[in-house]
């Protein structure tokens, strides 16, 4: 006969957000112990925080062990707590390239490292790319037409092919008030 699992205790969001923070606080190195005790604990209550899997990954490597052994098990710990983000967070950039430094750095493996990296770059672009998209949309929705050209230019110098950039910028380029010629003083005669 199966033991009835005992139901998980509710944790508010908020809670494990804050022990996340409070863990990020946590810089010097006599710290690292309680820092991952507080990730663990946050990780316990919500397996796919993020932010938590993140920080505690790069944790775990700068953790002074004690040993070879331990030291081997808070890096294999790492590995799955970053696997975990990729997974958690649906292939982020930030998380993917999290795991490709940990892979090349700590293991060596440059070829999945590789991999990994330019994934993590390639989300990153299609990103920034949606965000500045979505902010020369707000500009122009604001009124204040300069600085989406201005954004529209700076976005194109790095994505010159995107429909994307273009389509947000037509209608900004096409508000923006015709350039006034300059006067040029007539010619002065002489007498």
């Amino acid at each position: 006969m199966m033991k009835p699992r005992k139901p998980s205790q509710h944790v508010a969001l908020s809670e494990v957000a804050s022990l996340h923070r409070q863990a990020s606080r946590m810089k010097r190195a006599e710290e690292s112990s309680q820092s991952l005790e507080m990730l663990d604990e946050a990780l316990e209550a919500c397996p796919a925080y993020v932010p938590a899997l993140l920080l505690a990954g790069r944790r775990l490597q700068m953790s002074a062990s004690e040993g070879p052994a331990e030291k081997r098990a808070g890096l294999r710990k790492a590995r799955r707590y970053l696997q975990q983000a990729v997974l958690a967070s649906d292939r982020s950039a930030a998380s993917l390239v999290e795991l490709g430094y940990f892979l090349h750095v700590t293991e060596g493996a440059s070829d999945a490292a590789e991999r990994y990296l330019l994934a993590g770059v390639e989300k990153a672009q299609t990103v920034l790319e949606d965000g500045w998209s979505g902010l020369i949309d707000v500009l122009y929705a604001q009124g204040r037409l300069e600085e989406a050209v201005a954004l529209g230019k700076r976005a194109q110098q790095l994505f010159p092919d995107s429909v994307r950039i273009a389509t947000s910028l037509t209608p900004v380029m096409a508000a923006m008030p015709a350039p006034t010629p300059k006067r040029t003083p007539a010619p002065r005669r002489r007498r």
